[in-house]
């Protein structure tokens, strides 16, 4: 098998600016009891569903992109119930204080 790239096609893109979003990073609790660095996403009324789906996945891209070789966590993204509401959060390989920090540390990196 070659590892031979794809032709890259240009298509019309949609940019959104996401300057409004509030962002609110907290050391939460897994439902195992075990430390959960996470990130939540707050978007203005009039965001659509799609906008914080794109958000999400956007900022989940970065932190897998970002994540070093040496962590073992799952980058997690989910939308929530109340509108325009979303959160990154990691599941920690470890759940130990220390990689819980580290984890911070990285979405900490989408604070800007």
């Amino acid at each position: 098998m070659s590892a031979t790239a794809s032709p890259f096609h240009v298509v019309p893109m949609k940019v959104i600016e996401f300057s409004s979003a509030e962002l609110t990073l907290n050391l939460g609790k897994s439902r195992s009891g075990t430390p959960q660095p996470q990130l939540d996403i707050f978007l203005p009324s009039g965001a659509t569903h799609r906008q914080m789906s794109a958000l999400l996945h956007t900022f989940a891209a970065s932190l897998e992109l970002n994540t070093p070789a040496s962590e073992r966590w799952i980058v997690q993204s989910e939308r929530l119930s109340e509108p325009n509401r979303g959160r990154i959060y990691l599941e920690l390989a470890e759940g130990d204080h220390a990689e819980a920090m580290r984890g911070m540390m990285l979405l900490n990196t989408l604070l800007g």
